[in-house]
């Protein structure tokens, strides 16, 4: 299943990787041919519907390596098990609002079935079918997560060594 799973992380972070690399040079040739008095009207709509897909796919894999901003300045002063717990329960909000996106993105998606891009024969639920999609596969990173957190919830904290002035370590 491990194996299954990190096939799954290396096709994203691969699509991931081609889709924004492609996204860039679709814009940047757009551009080029404006300039050139032949505008690929095509272009911003396949671009739209790219920077929806790679954006969410980014945020999974951003999600998974534990790249999300976040605001520690009170919590890094709390005791460790208050910090797991704390961790636990944000993972637990977070799954909470995937859920949520998934119910209504899936609503959405269907709703704007009917809807098509201005210079594409195809539907605007293509965009829209991301947020659903891309809030399952972060829900199975999120419930990963729990799990390795609760795993690791009565570990030993180890002491983190503070460096000295002048780079020594105590």
């Amino acid at each position: 299943m491990k194996k299954l799973y990190h096939g799954f992380c290396w096709i994203e972070e691969t699509l991931c990787n081609i889709g924004f690399g492609a996204m860039i040079a679709l814009v940047f040739i757009s551009a080029i041919a404006r300039n050139l008095g032949r505008p690929l009207a095509w272009s911003i709509d396949v671009a739209q519907l790219m920077l929806c897909w790679t954006t969410l796919i980014g945020a999974d894999v951003a999600f998974r390596h534990g790249k999300f901003l976040g605001l520690d300045l009170v919590t890094r002063r709390l005791p460790i098990k208050v910090q797991r717990a704390l961790a636990l329960v944000i993972d637990f909000l977070i799954l909470g609002a995937l859920i949520i996106f998934i119910i209504y993105g899936f609503r959405l998606s269907a709703e704007s079935w009917k809807r098509s891009f201005q210079t594409l024969k195809i539907s605007y639920s293509w965009v829209t079918l991301a947020l659903p999609v891309m809030s399952i596969f972060m829900s199975v990173s999120d419930v990963l997560d729990i799990i390795s957190k609760i795993k690791q919830f009565n570990a030993p904290v180890e002491e983190k060594v503070q460096p000295l002035e002048g780079g020594e370590t105590a």
